[in-house]
């Protein structure tokens, strides 16, 4: 699928699926046909949990470790709930 396609399938803009790209958290494969880049489902649902994960607060490198299995999303959660409450009660 085309970037178009990803853009409506993910409610995100190009400038953020571009970002992703750029970090390597998502790497569609270049068409050697037209030189475009086809976008897969998976792709599509890669961008769909990352844009969550970046609601919940969770950085673009502890994104890139959890897509790489090298830490849970329960550890990063875990790590991070400290600092939340810190916040919530100053």
């Amino acid at each position: 699928m085309t970037i178009k396609d990803v853009e409506q399938k993910t409610g995100l803009g190009r400038s953020n699926i571009r970002f992703y790209e750029k970090e390597k958290l998502i790497e569609p494969v270049k068409n050697i046909n037209n030189g475009y880049k086809d976008y897969s489902q998976k792709d599509a649902d890669k961008i769909k949990k990352i844009a969550y994960l970046r609601t919940l607060g969770v950085s673009i490198q502890d994104i890139r470790s959890i897509i790489q299995q090298e830490i849970t999303l329960y550890e990063v959660l875990k790590t991070q709930l400290p600092f939340q409450k810190s916040v919530l009660n100053a």
